[in-house]
């Protein structure tokens, strides 16, 4: 026996009932839901930017360990080197561009990383860590000279650079890497290579201290966060009125 037209009448208003009840209900915990949310993003904000900071200010610390240290690209390395034979290439090697070492100017020095092979040369990084402050000083404006004689003679020399820590050297890569893309929109990779005039060029580096820096055109600015190297892109690279109205 089929149902009445009356129960069906009553089977269709009890479910529509029902239906209107639980979406209400799950409109009203969608509600709360997105309440908590935004509740929790608000509270979350600051205490993510506190670690952001924290991290930074750790990352200084460490970076501040290594001041005397140094990282040099270009020694020459063979097979079961010793600390000595490794320790009087450096300081020949760093003496034909200028800088002088006596062996009571260096603690220790290590290799470090893969062995690199270019013309028939194997080369290997080595870390030196330096004495004095006196000492580290005198790097200053090395690679420049290197690669003025590079260009006089023909043959490649050193590279020093400081002993960044992991966070500082990935941000200046990135720095670098979107630096050479917004030049690549004006100049060719060739004559980015042959080197740009002072007023066109833009470079990032880190000074003698290890803090980063960007040179737009003459003009020198500080970044060591991505939204600070984010600001600093900006100012170097500043967008077309057109793009601005």
């Amino acid at each position: 026996m089929g149902l009445s037209a009356a129960d069906k009448d009553w089977v269709k208003k009890e479910n529509t009932t029902l239906k209107e009840n639980i979406t209400k209900e799950l409109l009203g915990q969608v509600d709360e839901l997105k309440a908590t949310i935004v509740k929790l993003t608000q509270e979350n904000t600051p205490l993510r930017e506190r670690i952001i900071q924290h991290d930074i200010a750790l990352d200084d610390l460490e970076q501040y360990g290594r001041r005397m240290a140094i990282r040099i690209e270009g020694i020459a390395w063979k097979e079961e080197e010793t600390n000595v034979e490794l320790e009087t290439t450096v300081v020949k090697e760093l003496g034909k561009h200028g800088v002088v070492l006596e062996p009571r100017d260096i603690i220790r020095l290590h290799r470090s990383s893969k062995p690199k092979e270019k013309d028939g040369v194997v080369t290997k990084q080595t870390i030196v860590k330096l004495a004095r402050w006196r000492t580290r000083e005198k790097f200053a404006g090395f690679n420049r000279r290197v690669r003025a004689a590079e260009q006089a003679t023909g043959t490649a020399g050193p590279r020093v650079n400081n002993d960044l820590t992991k966070r500082r050297l990935m941000l200046l890569g990135e720095a670098r890497a979107q630096i050479k893309s917004r030049l690549l929109r004006t100049f060719t990779e060739e004559q980015i290579k042959k080197g740009l005039k002072d007023n066109e060029n833009v470079f990032a580096y880190a000074n003698i201290n290890s803090d980063l820096r960007i040179r737009a055109r003459g003009r020198v600015l500080s970044f060591n966060s991505i939204p600070e190297l984010d600001a600093a892109i900006a100012i170097a690279f500043p967008l077309p009125p057109i793009f601005m109205a």
